[in-house]
């Protein structure tokens, strides 16, 4: 990672906790749109295709915009969300996403008895609206929720973890972000086994990409893992039905 040798200094470690502070705020704001929309708040169509990531998401990219323009960086030092792209991202990231998918299935398959339904049980007929909010839901899932959520999990939350601790700990940063990446994903389970899958879940999202995002000092490889995680399943096609338990869709 670019930003990984030597111990930051006190101003540059003054500014990560800044960072980090504007960052736990959102993320508590997103929990509790989250849990709101958990409750029972709807969207108008073709909205209401986003679930709980339209609410949840303004904090996030709210949080992300502030800690990037309202807490200067100093000259010459590793930027603050890091987002870069390189060709070889693409073998990285589909690499782990295939590979967090199937560990991920496993998991599905042990806990619900087989895997779960696609969201909505398939592509949907009739009026243009359906057919508009599916497409919505689809490219949320699949494009947005992965480029959001990394921009801030990985990108301002474990990078502002790292640079306000001595010596920068790396796998601590990436441990926290995963934990506190799956914890928002819990809010809205429906139940201990949807729990359970999407706790364990995310976890291990939220592991492999923040350990692409370090290996590499990008985001880069983090965002087409979170993509192909998300839309392998979708991809693959498997609209079997479980008693109303859904797939692990970050």
């Amino acid at each position: 990672m670019t930003d990984d040798l030597g111990t930051p200094s006190s101003t540059d470690a003054r500014r990560a906790r800044m960072r980090l502070t504007i960052a736990l705020i959102g993320l508590a704001a997103a929990a509790l749109l989250a849990a709101t929309m958990r409750a029972g708040m709807q969207l108008p169509q073709p909205f209401d295709a986003l679930g709980g990531y339209l609410l949840v998401w303004v904090p996030l990219v709210g949080a992300v915009l502030l800690a990037r323009f309202a807490v200067s960086a100093p000259r010459g030092s590793a930027p603050v969300i890091g987002l870069a792209f390189r060709p070889i991202d693409l073998l990285w990231g589909l690499a782990a996403g295939l590979l967090l998918r199937i560990v991920v299935s496993v998991l599905e398959v042990v806990v619900y008895g087989s895997l779960p339904a696609t969201a909505g049980g398939g592509a949907p007929t009739g009026s243009a609206l359906i057919v508009i909010s599916f497409i919505v839901a689809v490219l949320a899932a699949t494009v947005i929720a992965p480029v959001v959520e990394e921009l801030f999990f990985r990108g301002l939350l474990l990078r502002s973890v790292r640079g306000s601790m001595p010596g920068r700990a790396a796998w601590i940063a990436v441990v926290t972000s995963a934990a506190l990446f799956a914890s928002l994903h819990v809010v809205v389970a429906s139940g201990p086994s949807e729990a359970l899958v999407t706790g364990v879940g995310t976890f291990l999202v939220g592991l492999g990409a923040g350990a692409a995002a370090v290996l590499t000092g990008r985001l880069g490889p983090a965002i087409v893992t979170h993509i192909v995680f998300n839309a392998s399943l979708l991809v693959l096609g498997v609209t079997a039905v479980t008693g109303g338990t859904g797939v692990v869709i970050e």
